[in-house]
């Protein structure tokens, strides 16, 4: 694969401003959990981070379709 040794994360927090016990939400894909789950550990470690006590809300859908009705879910509950 061409973009195995290539970063292609590069990403800055200093310029994101999220008060004090904001509440976020992320929604995952069960497909391909191999690499789903590991894009959402490292989402929670740079949130706990940068926001240790925000209040972290996860939902699990099935696979890509579903991903925006799950942030309708989330959305509607946070």
């Amino acid at each position: 694969m061409a973009t195995a040794a290539k970063n292609l994360s590069t990403y800055t927090l200093d310029g994101i401003q999220i008060s004090k016990g904001a509440r976020i939400g992320i929604v995952v894909s069960e497909w391909n959990e191999e690499i789903t789950s590991a894009l959402l550990s490292a989402a929670k470690e740079v949130l706990k981070e940068k926001l240790p006590d925000a209040e972290l809300h996860i939902h699990h859908v099935p696979g890509s379709f579903e991903l925006a009705q799950g942030a309708q879910w989330l959305f509607e509950r946070l």
